[in-house]
């Protein structure tokens, strides 16, 4: 995927987004970080699966998905821009004129952002320590796990790639790798550490006006829940974990969901993958090949993701983005 250049020091950056966020005319500015999400929250969770769930999308005052929202993503090649969608998710770092050229269309864009891995790649790379540095990701080269205990020196480091996120118009984000402890990650990770540093994010893309979103992490979805606008994860339905999503359910938020038959491990056809994620109908699937690239199904409809169908010959451009690990969930645990 192509990155964005550098078009101007990272101070102008920021002085742009932050005027944008505090200081521009008729803009209404983001609730302070200070405020929880709890406060923000006008509608209580349960018992609102069979409501209106535009519910929750009018308790707060940035945009949120609801759960008739639809969805592609595409984390490598060139981003495709026709698609049947009314949400897409991207790179963080896609030129702005992608971005705006979706947000034209009419859609609303998300930011990927992997919260808890140092990518060398990335033109920020060089500013994180050495110390909050860990073990690498296994077959991911050029990528490490991150200290998240050390919220003092990554706190700023992510708030800088939000702010660059919403100076291109992003309207939300979703942070991967936000399961740290579960994983061989060189730092003794707790379960209230992880806790600790997931709201961090949460709360600082809400200050920032921004919807967030919860990467798989399925064993902390009943504590993150109150504090995440919705949910994405992939291959729920391969291993039979997608009641797990249900606290996000139950409380009419969005799910995206990602399914890639006859991928890895996975050999059910697509047929079989549709068939058991109709079960369950309020998770918006997708049948995606593991690249990420723009080729999709809509699993409810049968439908291309892109108003052009094209093949579903995976992209020559290698995706460093999908975090499609068996390794990183706890299964069977609460």
């Amino acid at each position: 995927m192509q990155l964005i250049g550098r078009r101007g020091s990272l101070l102008t950056l920021l002085a742009a987004s932050e005027f944008t966020l505090l200081g521009a005319p008729g803009v209404k500015a983001a609730p302070a970080m200070e405020s929880s999400v709890e406060e923000r929250a006008a509608a209580p969770a349960e018992n609102i699966e069979n409501t209106d769930s535009n519910v929750a999308a009018r308790a707060y005052s940035w945009w949120v998905p609801t759960q008739q929202t639809t969805w592609q993503i595409q984390l490598s090649g060139t981003v495709n821009t026709n698609v049947n969608a009314q949400a897409i998710e991207i790179d963080a770092d896609t030129p702005i004129a992608t971005v705006q050229a979706l947000k034209k269309k009419g859609m609303k864009v998300i930011a990927y952002i992997s919260g808890g891995s140092w990518e060398d790649w990335r033109t920020d790379a060089i500013k994180f320590p050495k110390s909050v540095i860990g073990s690498p990701l296994d077959g991911w080269p050029g990528e490490s796990w991150l200290d998240v205990r050390n919220i003092g020196v990554l706190e700023p480091l992510m708030k800088a790639r939000v702010l660059r996120a919403k100076a291109k118009g992003f309207d939300g984000v979703e942070w991967d790798n936000v399961d740290t402890y579960t994983q061989d990650s060189g730092f003794h990770i707790t379960y209230n550490e992880q806790i600790t540093y997931n709201k961090m994010l949460a709360d600082m893309s809400h200050s920032l006006g921004m919807t967030v979103a919860l990467k798989n992490d399925l064993n902390q979805i009943k504590d993150l829940v109150s504090h995440f606008d919705y949910a994405v994860n992939e291959e729920c339905g391969f291993y039979k974990e997608c009641h797990l999503l249900q606290p996000f359910i139950s409380a009419g938020k969005a799910v995206l969901g990602l399914e890639y038959p006859g991928e890895g491990d996975d050999t059910r056809t697509q047929k079989q993958a549709r068939t058991y994620a109709a079960k369950y109908p309020a998770i918006y699937t997708l049948i995606k090949k593991m690249d990420l690239g723009a080729w999709g199904i809509i699993s409810s409809s049968g439908v291309s993701v892109l108003k052009t169908a094209g093949s579903r010959k995976a992209s020559t451009k290698t995706s460093r983005k999908l975090r499609w690990r068996k390794s990183g969930l706890v299964r069977g645990s609460a």
